[in-house]
């Protein structure tokens, strides 16, 4: 039994001292939220050669645009200045009550790539108006529709930076007070709005 114990009490030592170990080796990061926007935004038309038109009205997304600067803490011997990939959850609360009389909260998590350290970058999602009309039950979306926004970016597991339009994780009060609905916000590649506005907003993991 005493050298069970001692095993075992070596191998807890161990797991502490890998795990200070990997602590170590991992880069910090830090990340500022400069602004999130969160607003209406009509279809783009886009035209194309050698196609059929199509007659049609667009309509309006829910657009967020989230501004931030992250800052790296270079390991000895690492001068590269992006940080590979940085998670961000989202989360916006329409102004619309369900028939339980929760208020209705848009979530989804989208993984960022290449962000450059100490450059102020943009992570955008959209949110399609057929689904937003079917949650709002009124034909078209509006900016006055967002009633609170927020986000949380996280690095390697780790919380690294915040935002809340309310000053506080309203987000956090869950299924009391909130319909959680994910999987609406779309990030940018997913959208018409893929192949619009150049390098302004990172790449997102597909």
């Amino acid at each position: 039994m005493r050298i069970s114990t001692g095993l075992l009490a070596l191998a807890a030592i161990l797991a502490i001292q890998v795990t200070g170990a990997q602590a170590q080796d991992a880069p910090t990061v830090k990340v500022d939220v400069k602004d999130m926007k969160v607003q209406q935004q009509q279809s783009p038309q886009i035209s194309a050669s050698n196609v059929t038109d199509k007659r049609w009205r667009p309509k309006n997304w829910l657009e967020v645009d989230l501004a931030f600067e992250a800052k790296k803490n270079n390991l000895p011997g690492d001068r590269s200045p992006f940080i590979e990939s940085l998670e961000v959850k989202f989360y916006v609360a329409l102004n619309k009550q369900d028939a339980t009389g929760k208020y209705i909260l848009l979530t989804s998590s989208t993984t960022f790539l290449n962000v450059m350290s100490k450059e102020v970058s943009h992570a955008m999602v959209f949110a399609p108006p057929q689904a937003l009309s079917r949650l709002l039950e009124k034909t078209e979306f509006a900016t006055a529709d967002a009633k609170a926004w927020g986000v949380e970016i996280n690095h390697n597991g780790q919380l690294v930076g915040g935002f809340s339009s309310q000053g506080g994780k309203f987000w956090e009060a869950g299924a009391e007070k909130f319909a959680v609905t994910d999987g609406v916000l779309l990030p940018k590649a997913k959208t018409p709005f893929a192949v619009l506005w150049g390098d302004y907003d990172l790449e997102s993991k597909q």
